[in-house]
């Protein structure tokens, strides 16, 4: 396998001379994209921004996506998992409608297979214009073919939509090596009174300093370029020209599964990491519950943050 390129990571608030501490460094655990290639992550000495240094070069971006990556095939999970993903899945999309005015086009950013377009849709019918963008590939020539506008393109600024009400980035500004340009973007492109939905990692949660230097799940080596905290994220939300609306800290089962996944993999347990599936539902519910009664008290590895734009 040709190893993946590389180009300076940057953190997104200090700068490219941001002076940064060694945190941790890890292969692909999930996907194998890059064989036995390893990828580092530093913490930016001055505003605590966790970045991917160096990371894959633009260029190669796409190929750490490959068709069976699990975002675009939510579908496929057990019956179970899927319920409890949809019950989440539906919170979100009450969020997203109590922030959009009806006839709202809303732009799912990084969309997947489309899954939270879907439930809108199903919930709320032709109430909104919904708007799924993401790489082209069978996931969004799936979701056109069921009646949703898709931008089939890179997430760059070429590519923005104009006069948005809202945009959803679920999952998603951790993938962006710029990050801060993406925000800038999107705000400009945004309807005076518009609103940013963000659901992004949080490397103060629990989980994370666990599993600090090599196997958090919430690392998604080397697919996640920058990751952040509850504050370091306001902050980069602000400069965009933003004002923060709400927070919250999320459950995040999924971190906790997946992060024993990848210590087992490389322990003296190997054939337990089989068992460190999003499809072992006795496991993920332990860590949902976990994580819920967590997210009443302190911080989960998990974030919520809504900004609007001034009008």
């Amino acid at each position: 396998m040709t190893p993946v390129a590389v180009e300076k990571g940057v953190c997104p608030l200090c700068g490219p001379g941001y002076t940064h501490i060694d945190l941790a460094e890890g292969p692909d655990f999930e996907y194998g994209t890059t064989d036995a290639q390893e990828f580092h992550l530093v913490r930016c000495r001055d505003c605590a921004t966790v970045v991917l240094d160096p990371r894959p070069a633009d260029s190669d971006i796409a190929r750490l996506y490959p068709p069976d990556y699990e975002p675009y095939h939510f579908e496929r999970l057990n019956r179970v998992v899927g319920a409890a993903r949809d019950f989440v899945q539906r919170r979100k999309t009450d969020l997203v409608v109590r922030f959009s005015p009806p006839g709202a086009t809303i732009v799912d950013v990084g969309c997947g297979g489309g899954a939270l377009l879907r439930l809108i849709r199903a919930h709320y019918a032709d109430r909104f214009q919904l708007v799924g963008w993401d790489y082209p590939g069978p996931h969004l020539e799936q979701l056109a073919s069921d009646r949703i506008d898709v931008i089939a393109a890179p997430i760059e600024a070429a590519n923005v939509p104009r006069d948005v009400d809202l945009f959803v980035l679920n999952q998603v500004i951790e993938h962006v090596p710029h990050p801060d340009r993406l925000l800038t973007t999107l705000a400009e492109a945004l309807s005076p009174g518009g609103h940013i939905v963000i659901e992004t990692p949080d490397t103060g949660g629990l989980d994370a300093r666990l599993f600090a230097r090599r196997y958090w799940g919430g690392y998604h080596i080397p697919r996640h370029m920058v990751l952040f905290n509850e504050r370091n994220l306001r902050t980069l939300v602000e400069r965009s020209g933003m004002h923060v609306v709400e927070t919250a800290h999320l459950a995040s089962p999924a971190f906790w599964v997946q992060s024993l996944h990848h210590a087992a993999s490389e322990s003296r347990m190997a054939p337990l990491a089989s068992l460190c599936t999003l499809r072992n539902v006795p496991l993920v519910a332990l860590f949902a519950a976990f994580d819920i009664v967590r997210g009443r008290l302190t911080t989960t590895s998990n974030q919520r943050l809504v900004a609007r734009r001034a009008t």
